[in-house]
């Protein structure tokens, strides 16, 4: 079981705003429950894999639409 030590507060982004968190490369860990910029898979804290798009239907079918348009 994972559990946070407290080690991401140094990775923590206290940027405002929703839907662009993960646009602008910010990955989210489930067991610390925060947002981070880090080039790692796992959380640097807990180990845990880090989310790298959103989980509602709606949010990830945004982020994914805008994802593709800026590759074309």
């Amino acid at each position: 079981m994972n559990l946070c030590k407290g080690v991401c507060e140094r990775f923590e982004v206290k940027i405002k705003g929703q839907n662009i968190k993960y646009e602008n490369n910010q990955k989210r860990c489930p067991v610390c429950e925060i947002f981070m910029i880090c080039l790692d898979v796992r959380c640097p804290c807990c180990s845990c894999v880090l989310r790298v798009t959103p989980r509602a239907n709606k949010a990830r079918k945004s982020f994914h639409k805008r994802r593709n348009e800026s590759r074309h």
